[in-house]
């Protein structure tokens, strides 16, 4: 577990990212800690990838998920995202998963102050360049247009639904679940500039 000087708790969904997610390993400081989550032995570790464990200056801890349920992983890392986020206020929490399971529960602690994100990998350069630029843009979207209620979390909300959207409609498909149909024609319009590079109309 964590102590006083842990700045960062990573929180790893090995069956959701495999070993790729724990790219980034050599990055890590003594005051980082790493719980991996796993329902099923790490056999797809290389000998390399465990060398890079043995020699990080981070804390790993290894947690075995025996319930063998949907999502159980899922379940456990909010689980002890929440107990650890009131223990260790003033942390980074990153969830390295690709599952949207995790974006609603991220949203709702975003608007709570909690520093927590949701990353591919450990070294999630990339993740977090493109995540600032969606999320700059998406201010300044709310700024032109006049959504006053829950506006921080539904900043977020749309935020994550442009990063996880696979397609144009799935965005749009989105914001419906968040805004009447005539605030998402007007946030739509303003996000096409991020949505170049998804397919559809």
């Amino acid at each position: 577990m964590g102590n006083k000087k842990t700045e960062r708790f990573f929180f790893v969904d090995m069956e959701n990212v495999h070993k790729s997610g724990l790219k980034g390993i050599g990055e890590l400081t003594s005051k980082d800690v790493v719980r991996v989550y796993y329902g099923n032995p790490l056999e797809t570790l290389t000998l390399d990838m465990h060398r890079q464990i043995v020699e990080s200056k981070a804390k790993f801890e290894y947690i075995l998920v025996e319930i063998r349920i949907k999502n159980a992983a899922d379940m456990m890392i909010l689980m002890d995202l929440k107990e650890l986020s009131k223990k260790y206020d003033k942390a980074e929490y990153i969830i390295i998963s690709n599952d949207t399971d995790f974006d609603e529960t991220i949203a709702e602690l975003q608007s709570r102050k909690v520093k927590v994100k949701k990353m591919t990998m450990i070294n999630g350069h990339e993740d977090t360049k493109k995540e600032e630029k969606v999320r700059s843009q998406v201010r300044k979207i709310f700024e032109s247009i006049d959504i006053s209620e829950d506006r921080d979390e539904n900043i977020e909300k749309t935020v994550q639904a442009v990063l996880k959207a696979r397609t144009k409609s799935q965005v749009n498909y989105s914001l419906l679940k968040i805004y009447d149909s005539q605030s998402v024609k007007l946030i739509y319009n303003e996000l096409k500039p991020l949505l170049k590079e998804l397919p559809g109309k």
